[in-house]
Parts: C-alpha cells; structure tokens; sequence
C-alpha cells in the first residue's frame, strides 16, 4: 500500500481520507450485507431490515463496505433530516477492505466523532467519547465488521466479528456515531444508505 512508504504525518493523513473523509461514492461493492438483522436486548428481540448500503473508496482503494438497517415496519419514516435521533431501533454494519491499525482507527473515530457535532451534543458525550476511543483495542484486518445498535433511549453498542465491545446509555453520543455518516459531511452517501427505505415508502 503506497501509504506504507510514507512518513507516519502523512500516513495518518492520507487514513484520515480513507476511512472518514466526505467523498461519495455509489455502492457497488462485494460485502453481501444480509437483508435483515436481529438483535436481542434486556429480553426483547427487534428485527431490523436493510435500508440501504454504499461503500468507501479511495482512488482504486476499497476501504470498508457499510450497510444501515431499521427495525421493521419504520424505515420508511427515516430520511437523511431524522435519522439521526433517537426512536425505534436502527443499526450500521461495517465490513473493512483492508488493514487499519488500532491507533490510526482510534485518531480518526475521536476526529470523525466531533465532525457533524452540534455543541450540546458534545458537552453531553464527552466522557462517553474517551470511554468509546479507549475501548478501540485491536488492529481491523480485511473482512472484519463493526456493527452500531441504537435502541430506543439512548441504548447504543458496538459489536466487532460478533463480541460485544462496547455499551453505553447516551442518546448524544448516538447521535455523534450517526451523524459520522448523516451528518453534513457524511463520510459516504447517505442517501444511498436510505435508498431502500425511499423505496419502500413510495411503493
């Protein structure tokens, strides 16, 4: 990977384009994102189905492959204006594409996190950042996913290939972790992951 020959500045740098950067491109990928999802919290089991997916690529570089997902029968009241706020249960899956290093991952979600932010939300999840970015403890390697739940109040957690790696009660820090990718500078096209729920309401 030309990155590799670079020095580390320039090499964070050119990561930061890579995984978070706002550039837009239309999914076309190979991730075969399953059509549903679900998940099962203090005893209730929500389904969830897929709205949408788009990819991350950088020159010729694919970078990671995202799906979002919305708990059946309420896709189709999101869009791009209310996805991001708390409701019925949502979720973003994640496939990578290649290596990205605990550290360089670690920058660029504690960069991405504050991006889109409104104020308030930041005071509010400040804490809640610092305990997310150091929960980051390993390397992704090439088809390793990460996957957001967002449940009704505020519930949020992170699983990476499977395992629970991170949980926590805060509708501010929520909104931080979507707004990475529907916020006004999306890291991907946010339309693109409402597509399906578009379709669904105009059917």
């Amino acid at each position: 990977m030309t990155s590799l020959l670079l020095p580390r500045p320039q090499r964070l740098a050119l990561l930061a384009l890579l995984f978070f950067s706002s550039w837009v491109v239309h999914a076309d990928g190979e991730a075969g994102f399953p059509a549903d999802l679900a998940v099962t919290e203090n005893g209730t089991t929500h389904q969830l189905s897929l709205t949408g997916e788009a990819e991350r690529k950088f020159f010729l570089f694919r970078v990671y492959e995202i799906a979002h997902y919305a708990e059946d029968g309420e896709a189709q009241s999101l869009s791009t204006d209310t996805v991001v706020s708390d409701g019925p249960a949502k979720a973003i899956l994640i496939t990578f594409a290649r290596k990205l290093g605990r550290d360089q991952i670690r920058d660029e979600f504690d960069k991405s996190l504050r991006r889109n932010a409104q104020d308030d939300w930041l005071a509010a999840a400040e804490p809640t950042i610092a305990a997310f970015i150091d929960a980051i403890d390993r390397d992704a390697q090439a088809g390793d996913q990460l996957v957001f739940y967002w449940l009704s109040g505020g519930q949020l957690f992170a699983e990476f290939n499977g395992e629970r790696a991170f949980a926590v009660t805060d509708t501010a820090f929520a909104k931080l972790v979507w707004s990475i990718w529907f916020g006004a500078k999306p890291a991907c096209d946010r339309e693109e992951l409402l597509a399906r729920a578009t379709k669904t309401g105009d059917a």
